[in-house]
């Protein structure tokens, strides 16, 4: 896949991901703990997409929103395929980013 490509589908799938989040997913976990969507990285052929997140809150919070990913990334990919006009739509996983961590007031 070209960079150039593949950079577009990343942001796609970052938007579409966010809009999902926000106005589909029923899971009441992934609802109450408001994740926000940092970026997207794709593989080079564009099969897998590593979701770039951020949690706020505790350690806990963070593990137990992680899990509920886990568990409903069928979910995820099923309603990304809907809404994106690939061929195949990437494998995804989720990864917790703490950077904005470090740039909160007083850190």
């Amino acid at each position: 896949m070209r960079p150039r490509a593949r950079a577009r589908l990343a942001e796609t799938i970052a938007r579409e991901i966010a809009d999902i989040l926000e106005f589909e997913v029923k899971d009441p976990v992934l609802r109450e703990a408001l994740p926000t969507v940092l970026g997207v990285e794709l593989s080079e052929d564009g099969q897998e997409a590593k979701v770039l997140v951020y949690i706020s809150g505790t350690d806990e919070e963070r593990a137990r929103v992680m899990a509920a990913f886990h568990k409903d990334t069928g979910f995820l990919r099923t309603s990304l395929a809907r809404r994106l006009s690939v061929r195949r739509v990437p494998r995804l996983t989720f990864a917790l980013d703490t950077s904005p961590d470090r740039w909160a007031w007083g850190a």
